[in-house]
């Protein structure tokens, strides 16, 4: 089984489009449950969507916190609840291809730990970002590749796409301190094979960065305190494989229209 793991903040209907285009890729692998687990932070109408959907579809559950904020916390929270041996993350705000889904599975078949979606590979795109957000992200991967070793075979170890087995996250707690999940994901998690496939990301805003100076110290602490405690010495070594684009005959459409 799969559990598909949303964080959601005032995302408004998009979650109603998410559903629709996750539970049309996922036909292409019947041969896998899932469910779709939004955590929800909210402050508008999203959990009465959310609630809406839970009645409509047995597929989707979510949870609401009223007292917590943030993606990291988010996602932690999502780990622990979810009923799946697989955890997929995806972001709310549809930048991410749901119609990756089968592609990224197909790996996990093939006795793949962790899938990393990449947007810098052969195939990939980051979406046509503005240059200023460009050398964030180049920045944040960078600071990533220097700092910790672990990271440097991923081209993308920032990402907020990714699939993993559950036992990947075995024997160790989440820091918490950073939105990044997934470096300390490569960092602390504890699997031996990995994989790269290519995915066009899609900026939802243009000129408007997460990326704020407050995240961006988190971060750098958040990296700091990876550096210091987290042992990778007790850690399996592993092999990362690099998928190459599909044939254009083959790819699936991962454009995803959003409703007005």
């Amino acid at each position: 089984m799969l559990t598909i793991i949303v964080p959601t903040y005032n995302e408004g209907n998009n979650p109603v489009t998410l559903v629709t285009t996750v539970c049309e890729s996922m036909k292409e692998v019947s041969r896998h449950d899932f469910e779709i687990l939004f955590v929800d932070d909210s402050t508008d109408e999203t959990p009465q969507v959310l609630e809406r959907l839970s009645r409509e579809n047995p597929k989707v559950r979510y949870i609401h916190r009223e007292n917590e904020r943030g993606l990291g916390s988010a996602l932690v929270r999502g780990f622990m609840e979810a009923r799946g041996e697989w955890l997929a993350v995806m972001d709310g705000d549809l930048q991410h291809p749901p119609s990756l889904l089968p592609q990224m599975l197909a790996q996990a078949d093939e006795g793949i730990d962790l899938v990393a979606p990449s947007r810098f590979i052969p195939g990939g795109s980051d979406g046509g970002l503005f240059l200023h957000r460009k050398l964030v992200s180049l920045v944040a991967r960078g600071l990533a590749w220097v700092l910790l070793p672990r990271t440097r075979p991923f081209s993308d170890p920032t990402g907020g796409l990714f699939l993993i087995r559950r036992d990947v996250l075995s024997g160790w707690s989440f820091d918490g301190g950073s939105w990044k999940i997934l470096i300390e994901i490569i960092v602390r998690g504890h699997f031996s094979r990995a994989a790269e496939v290519p995915y066009h990301f899609r900026a939802r805003d243009l000129g408007t960065s997460k990326m704020t100076l407050a995240a961006q110290i988190d971060y750098i602490r958040h990296l700091l305190r990876l550096r210091e405690n987290g042992r990778t010495d007790s850690l399996l070594p592993f092999s990362i494989k690099r998928i190459p684009p599909l044939p254009e005959d083959q790819k699936t459409n991962s454009r995803v229209n959003r409703p007005d």
